[in-house]
């Protein structure tokens, strides 16, 4: 896919990867329950098959559009939003850890001078 010309199968793994990504999400939340199925593991390990499978009824190319996309493009705004808030909180908690590093370089620097004296 990296090395070829053309960008379908480029899509198609991007696809995919974006619903193992979800699909990994989700689990991660329900695995308490989930282990539970018999059979799980097997389960789990068709599944995966059905989303790589090279067919027209690639599991990750249907999932990603009947599921995954509409939903997505539903929230779109509130997704953005979400984004957004937290950009500013992550700048926020940036600039005060830069402004509390400068602070204790100053005063280390400033106890070494008053020691050393």
């Amino acid at each position: 896919a990296i090395e070829s010309r053309g960008t379908d199968d480029d899509t198609k793994w991007l696809t995919y990867w974006v619903v193992y990504a979800a699909f990994g999400i989700i689990e991660t939340f329900s695995d308490i329950l989930l282990f539970w199925i018999p059979f799980y593991g097997l389960l789990k390990c068709l599944f995966l098959v059905y989303l790589m499978v090279p067919t027209s009824w690639n599991g990750s190319v249907l999932i990603y559009y009947k599921v995954l996309r509409p939903y997505f493009l539903k929230h779109q705004s509130k997704i953005d939003k979400t984004f957004d808030k937290v950009k500013s909180y992550a700048g926020d908690a940036y600039d005060e850890a830069k402004d509390a590093v400068g602070d204790v370089a100053a005063d280390v620097v400033r106890n070494k001078l008053t020691t050393d004296e």
